[in-house]
This record gives structure tokens, C-alpha cells and sequence, in this order.
């Protein structure tokens, strides 16, 4: 085997990471782009390499590209910078901090850890409610986090799950450097915030042990703590202090009420959350292995106790070439296989995504991909997959479940639109994304089969957050059971929808797999 050029780099990289869009970066500062690991309302967030690094486990880092209206005035740039600081200096392992910014740049980054996992908004949509082991490990992590932003003056502003990353050592909070205006919340963030944030108030300590009350509510039912309903709706409980708590383990419900109440003076302080907890785990908990009161090492033990089983895909080992000085040229990526090297044709994090891109579906090609240039466009379509559709799935339009009928019928309605899905349009409500499409055909009936490949982009996916490829097409995998549990109280949304081709019978249509459409 040939020495490797001093150009050329080895890196473990995520085996699923989105790739680039044409207008990203290459480089971001110090740092070699290589994909898209996220993005959300306050920016988007990439792999990178730092080639200053000396092993490859340690080359990989995420770089934020940071865009949100809070920043659309250089004058709050000053403020970025000392909040940037104060989070660097935060002393805490549940708190995901920066290794590098720069608050001047345009637009503005910075560079952390890279973390795999699962989000907790993920994770519980997923299995429900958690048990009291990992809910106390939770509880206690964040609330550990908390306390070390706040000790460096910093209140995070919009904790919800979706903020929080679940990995093999427990709960980190993510999501720190910008805390969005009252306004931008109200929306999908309104269970999470405080009635004084609601109204517009400033971040603050006593807003965030509102909203680690809800999300620790959130995280052991299973279900939002102040119920569905429209954001208005949602408010409305929250000033009242109209929260349920049913099925979260009683031990919890009095420090979790009192961090839910409307009053910031009659909420507790983190020290108080932490020692209510703690006295949780010494009557639930620590009864049954023996192991003794403490602190910080008590917390240590029980996420590693209670969170070792979220592990995180393997990362796959990558050989970047650097290309003389780069300059605006993306590094090529070389993919190590079974013990050889696989040059890749494109630009792909691997995975199902990758592929499919790779090979092509022949749906937007069209009389290209057949070398045709007499047909219609419309008529490949309908000829290569008559088994695919774009369809709305409306709350408003199913009927209620029968009782003891095990598979669920789901009415959908055909819709299409004139152009093709806009993109860097900004992030839409679910209701202004469903105006958008028009309808192409009568209502029909189908059942989605619980195995079914679910691809979403938004609204099934964490909120605030988007996983999107260049086709305005999701990928966040969930299953088809998953996806139902799903729509019971989702809202609208606009679907591509697969049907099966090996089908019996005149019954209901089977869904084998569901691809979320949406806009960036």
C-alpha cells in the first residue's frame, strides 16, 4: 500500500451525514466542511474537519453557521460575543459549549463537540414516557446544566426537548447561543415557556426552571404537560397553572408543579430542584442497589447507569484530500470499505438518502433520464411509479377509530402544486406550508403499515428543526408506527406516499413508505 499524502487526512465521520447544498460553505473559519448535520431557526449546523487535530476520532467537530432575526443588527454583535464567552467558560459535561467563535464574521459561527444521538423530543415520541431511573438521571442532568449556565450569568431561554441531546452519558443541552425573542417562540415553543416569557419577557433563571418543569413533565408521561390545542389555548393553561401530571411518578409531582407556576417568586431554585430530586432517588432509587447518598458523583453514576444503551450509529472512516490550499473548492472525500478504498462519486453521507440520490428515482428526470425529448413531463411520472402520490393528511378530516379494529383507516386527499417547492424562503407554519398545495382528485382511504419507512422533514420531525434533502424531501427516519402515533395529534401536512404493490384483497390501500414534503 502507497504512503498516504501529506494532503490527505483521516477522519471518522457520521454514516449518514446529509450532504452540502450548492451554496454552502466549504470552509467555515479553520474548519473543512463536509456536511449537513442540522438546521433550525437560529442556524444551520455542519460537520467539519479540524485539521489541527492529531487523531482522526478527534477531527470531527460541529460548526454552527449562525442566522436568526436576532442578529440582523450588528449592534447586538457585541452582546453575541460576551454571551459566546461566558458559554466557553461554562464548567458543566451536560451542557454542550463552544471550542471556538467568532462573533464578527458574517454570518457569525462556532465550533463544538461532536455529539451523536437522539434528541429527547425523538426519544419519547418513540417509547412514551420514560421509567424513574432515567427520568431522575434526566431531571438531575439538566437541572446540573442549568445551574452552570446560570453560575456564568447565561439563562438559556427556550429549553425544550428538541434542544436536548440523548447519548451514551446521559442528556445534553443544546441551543445555548442564541435565545430567541418571545415572538418566535409562541408557536411550537409556547408549552415551554414561561407566562412572563410569553409575554415578552427576558430570559431568566426562574423561566427556565418553568421550562425544565415541562420538559421533565413531558419526558415522564409521554405527554405535553399542558395538554394539545392552539398556541393561544396553550398559553391560557399555562397562566392558569392548568397542568396535568398524571403518570409521572409521585415522588416528582410536588417539584415539578411548583416549577410550573405562573408566579417566577413561587417557582424553586435550581439547588432546590436538585435536592427535591435527589430525595426521590434516596426513596426510589437507591432502596434498591444500596448505593449511597451524594452529589455530582451520584449524578455520574446514575446517567451512566441509566443511559448507556443510547448509543450512537459508528462512525465510518474517512481519508479527506485538502487539495493544495483548498481556496473555495470542497474537499474530496475518500470512504474506507471493508478494508479498501472506495473513491465516492458524490458528495453523500451514505445511507438510505445517499443512495437513492445516487442512483436517481427518475421522477424529476423525466424524458431527460430516457433520453425522450417529445413526451410531457407529467407522463414519466405517472407511468414510473403509479403507485406514488402526493396527498394532505388533515386532523380535521379522520374519523375516530372503531372500537376493536386493529388497523387504523386514514383518509387522505390528493394535492399538487403549480411550481416546484420554493427553497431559502424562511420556515413556514404547518398551515401556511398546507395552503400552499392545491387539491388533485377526490379523498381516499388508506392504512399505513407499521413497518413502513417514514421519512420526515418537520412537522413528524423534532420542532424547530428541519432535515431536509435538495428536493424539499425528509430525511429523519421513523417508522410507520411511529408515524401514526404521529398523526393522532399532528398537525396538517403534505406527504409523498407509497403503496404496496404486493396488496390482497379490495380493502383500505396499504402505505409502505411516507417522505414528508416542505420548504426551507
Amino acid at each position: 500500500m502507497s504512503p498516504r499524502s501529506p494532503r490527505e487526512i483521516s477522519v471518522l465521520v457520521p454514516p449518514d451525514l446529509a450532504p452540502l447544498y450548492p451554496d454552502d460553505p466549504s470552509r467555515i473559519g479553520p474548519y473543512l466542511v463536509l456536511g449537513r448535520l442540522g438546521q433550525g431557526s437560529t442556524g444551520t449546523v455542519y460537520a467539519a474537519v479540524d485539521t489541527a487535530s492529531a487523531t482522526a476520532g478527534d477531527r470531527l467537530v460541529a460548526v454552527k453557521l449562525l442566522r436568526s432575526p436576532e442578529l440582523e443588527s450588528p449592534d447586538v454583535h457585541p452582546a453575541l460575543a460576551r454571551r459566546l464567552r461566558h458559554l466557553s467558560r461554562v464548567d458543566s459535561d451536560r451542557v454542550v459549549v463552544p471550542l471556538a467563535f467568532d462573533a464578527d464574521a458574517n454570518p457569525p459561527w462556532l465550533s463544538m463537540p461532536y455529539l451523536a444521538g437522539q434528541r429527547l423530543s425523538h426519544y419519547v415520541t418513540k417509547r412514551g414516557g420514560i421509567g424513574v431511573g432515567k427520568l431522575i438521571a434526566l431531571a438531575t442532568a439538566l437541572a446540573d446544566g442549568l445551574s452552570a449556565l446560570h453560575a456564568r450569568g447565561v439563562s438559556h431561554g427556550s429549553l425544550r426537548p428538541s434542544e436536548i441531546l440523548l447519548e451514551s452519558n446521559g442528556p445534553h443541552i443544546m441551543e445555548c447561543a442564541i435565545a430567541p425573542r418571545a415572538e418566535r417562540l409562541r408557536g411550537s415553543g409556547a408549552t415551554w415557556l414561561s407566562p412572563e416569557r410569553y409575554r415578552g419577557g427576558a430570559p431568566s433563571p426562574a423561566a427556565d426552571v418553568f421550562a425544565w418543569g415541562a420538559v421533565v413533565a413531558f419526558a415522564g408521561t409521554g405527554r405535553l404537560p399542558f395538554g394539545p390545542g392552539e398556541p393561544e389555548e396553550i398559553a391560557e393553561r399555562v397562566a392558569s397553572g392548568d397542568f396535568g401530571l398524571d403518570g409521572l411518578p409521585q415522588g416528582l409531582r410536588p417539584v415539578v408543579g411548583r416549577a410550573l407556576d405562573p408566579d417566577p417568586d413561587r417557582r424553586p431554585s435550581l439547588r432546590e430542584v436538585t435536592g427535591s430530586v435527589f430525595a426521590v432517588w434516596r426513596a426510589e432509587g437507591s432502596e434498591e442497589d444500596g448505593s449511597p447518598a451524594g452529589g455530582r458523583e451520584e449524578i455520574s453514576r446514575v446517567l451512566e447507569r441509566e443511559w448507556h444503551a443510547v448509543e450512537p450509529p459508528a462512525r465510518v472512516p474517512e481519508v479527506i484530500r485538502l487539495e493544495g490550499r483548498m481556496g473555495d473548492r470542497r474537499p474530496t472525500r475518500t470512504l474506507f470499505l471493508a478494508g479498501s478504498v472506495s473513491v465516492a462519486a458524490l458528495l453523500v453521507g451514505g445511507g438510505v438518502w445517499g443512495l437513492s440520490q445516487a442512483l436517481g428515482d427518475g421522477a424529476e428526470a423525466g424524458p431527460v433520464a430516457d433520453g425522450s425529448s417529445e413526451a410531457p413531463e407529467e407522463e414519466p411520472v405517472e407511468e414510473q411509479d403509479p403507485g406514488t402520490l402526493v396527498v394532505r393528511f388533515d386532523p380535521s378530516e379522520q374519523a375516530e377509530p372503531e372500537p376493536g379494529v386493529r388497523e387504523r383507516v386514514w383518509v387522505y386527499t390528493p394535492v399538487t402544486r403549480d411550481d416546484e417547492i420554493p427553497r431559502d424562503q424562511g420556515i413556514p407554519t404547518h398551515e401556511a406550508w398546507a395552503e400552499q398545495w392545491e387539491e388533485a382528485g377526490d379523498p381516499g382511504e388508506a392504512v399505513i403499515r407499521t413497518d413502513a419507512e417514514v421519512k420526515c422533514a418537520r412537522f413528524c420531525a423534532a420542532p424547530e428543526h428541519v432535515f431536509l434533502d435538495e428536493e424539499g424531501r425528509g430525511t429523519w427516519d421513523l417508522s410507520g408506527g411511529d408515524f401514526v402515533d404521529y398523526l393522532t395529534w399532528g398537525p396538517v401536512m403534505i406527504v409523498e406516499i407509497t403503496f404496496a404493490e404486493d396488496q390482497e384483497g379490495d380493502g383500505p390501500r396499504e402505505v409502505v413508505e411516507v417522505v414528508e414534503l416542505f420548504s426551507d
